[in-house]
């Protein structure tokens, strides 16, 4: 039985660079694109500092542009490049959102429940957990991923956030299925894979990715966890995708909307996370499509 914990469809969202060059007109974006898909009752899906890119906070975007916040339909992105200190958050005072327990807590202030909690993309310009800020011995856990994030998460703030994970269906199935085993352990309720690529013919390694998926999917199936299928939907940024996937893979001629009717077509109970969607017509036509 698949199972639903969330029962809308994803929207990715990207918060602006703090490098950016144009505030106010990448605020704008943000919010036109956050009501946009709040209007469609989407899940809105907000990165952290996505591509080692230092960016703004989601909880801190959403305060300062006074956006609504839907419990079911907000998720912020979390990594582990992030800084831990004593600090928590303070309504009403200006601070660095790039410590994890003023995170955490603008988040909780906002009403969000929802996390996704992966290892993420970092670089030596951003401050990374360390095992004995989140409590571990570091003789014994040499450093921090998801799964730690997910049990610190679950001690200091117990029965508040409902957490999901990743799974990269390129990467090699035995260790990237012991790695979800851990991550259930700790407490994940959803997951949400890389890009699907229906086009196996282009790749065989793209035939093997999607047999990983199967697997996978019989086995959050069977603990009950929520599987979300990412659909990359956007054909000119497609040269992208072997770099997001972590894996030198060729997509050959990508077509985000035969890939995104295929994957409905073969898997049409999941829920589908669509990145590289940036205005109306574009998910309108992504809804058409999945029949949302």
């Amino acid at each position: 039985m698949v199972s639903t914990l969330i029962d809308r469809q994803f929207m990715e969202l990207i918060a602006p660079r703090q490098s950016t060059q144009d505030l106010d007109g990448d605020f704008a974006k943000f919010e036109e694109r956050y009501r946009l898909f709040l209007g469609h009752d989407t899940v809105i899906s907000i990165t952290d500092n996505p591509m080692s890119h230092l960016s703004f906070m989601a909880p801190e975007m959403i305060d300062i542009l006074g956006l609504p916040v839907r419990a079911d339909n907000v998720i912020v992105h979390l990594n582990t490049f992030h800084r831990k200190t004593e600090a928590r958050f303070e309504p009403g005072k200006e601070q660095n959102e790039q410590d994890l327990d003023i995170l955490l807590g603008h988040a909780l202030h906002l009403g969000i429940r929802y996390l996704l909690c992966v290892s993420g993309d970092g670089s030596d310009k951003f401050p990374s957990l360390e095992p004995q800020d989140l409590g571990y011995d570091p003789k014994t856990v040499l450093r921090v991923t998801s799964v730690q994030l997910l049990e610190y998460i679950r001690r200091a703030y117990p029965g508040r956030f409902t957490c999901g994970v990743a799974f990269n269906q390129y990467e090699p199935a035995p260790e990237e299925m012991e790695k979800l085993e851990r991550k259930r352990r700790a407490g994940a309720a959803f997951i949400i894979t890389q890009p699907v690529s229906m086009n196996a013919e282009s790749d065989g390694r793209i035939a093997e990715a999607n047999r990983n998926l199967d697997a996978m999917m019989e086995f959050a199936d069977r603990n009950g966890m929520q599987v979300i299928l990412e659909a990359w939907m956007s054909r000119k940024l497609a040269h992208l995708m072997p770099e997001c996937v972590g894996v030198d893979i060729r997509f050959g001629d990508f077509d985000p909307w035969a890939n995104l009717k295929a994957m409905k077509e073969r898997y049409p109970d999941r829920k589908f996370y669509m990145s590289m969607i940036f205005g109306e017509q574009g998910l309108k036509r992504a809804l058409e499509v999945i029949g949302a």
